[in-house]
């Protein structure tokens, strides 16, 4: 399913709550952004920032809400500041009829006045009419420096909730848990080859997972070490 959003920029398929690993720290953390995303929202939530490190998972959870929104029948806006942000602060009108707002890497934009005032105004519009809000930030909102002053409190005014990374002892955990929802397995002589001889970071790993699962059911292959040498050969 492919949801077309703001300046056409799309949800990436597959990233839903039911494919999101998560690590005991964040088990609260993913329950409450679940439950904010319900149509019905019976927490009493309206605005979420959510910080962590760059590859803790953030943009995964906040497309997943978008997704379970919209399959409710309701409208989410998605808006990742990284890529969208060359478009200028109009990027931040005309989302009146959405019913959730997400907006990724907020900290992209901070110590630019005139983004933070429209960022401001935005914030500002959706409280007053009710509208959800779902913040992100690589940076701990304890060390925003905003230049438009008024920008701070509102940033902060909602539930700040932090994303902990993956550890790397809990990486392989991840490969398998994503091969099995994918329908396949990957025994533990093959998630340790992978590990040990390729890179660790996780959008790597998930690369390697997405090459294997292709060319496996293309080949129609079992997924084994020498299987793995001949897909991905070696890399230094």
């Amino acid at each position: 399913m492919s949801k077309q959003l703001t300046l056409n920029i799309a949800l990436r398929d597959g990233l839903r709550f039911s494919s999101f690993y998560y690590k005991d720290e964040n088990s609260q953390t993913y329950f409450i952004l679940k439950a904010f995303s319900e149509a019905s929202q019976q927490i009493g939530i309206q605005q979420i920032l959510l910080w962590g490190d760059e590859q803790s998972g953030k943009s995964h959870l906040l497309q997943a809400c978008c997704y379970q929104l919209a399959e409710q029948g309701l409208h989410a806006s998605y808006l990742p500041l990284k890529i969208l942000s060359s478009h200028g602060t109009q990027i931040l009108s005309g989302l009146q009829h959405s019913d959730l707002i997400v907006i990724d890497d907020i900290d992209n934009i901070l110590g630019d006045k005139s983004w933070e005032e429209a960022l401001f105004n935005l914030i500002h519009q959706a409280r007053l009419v009710g509208q959800r809000l779902l913040l992100s930030s690589t940076k701990n909102p304890n060390d925003f420096k905003c230049h438009f002053s008024d920008l701070l409190p509102h940033l902060i005014q909602g539930s700040c909730y932090q994303l902990i990374p993956l550890s790397q002892e809990e990486k392989p955990q991840l490969l398998q848990f994503r091969a099995q929802q994918r329908g396949f397995s990957l025994n533990d002589k093959v998630i340790d080859y992978i590990y040990k001889r390729y890179p660790q970071d996780l959008r790597s790993l998930l690369k390697i997972l997405d090459t294997l699962d292709r060319e496996s059911l293309q080949k129609k292959a079992k997924i084994t070490i020498p299987f793995v040498k001949q897909i991905l050969g070696s890399i230094n």
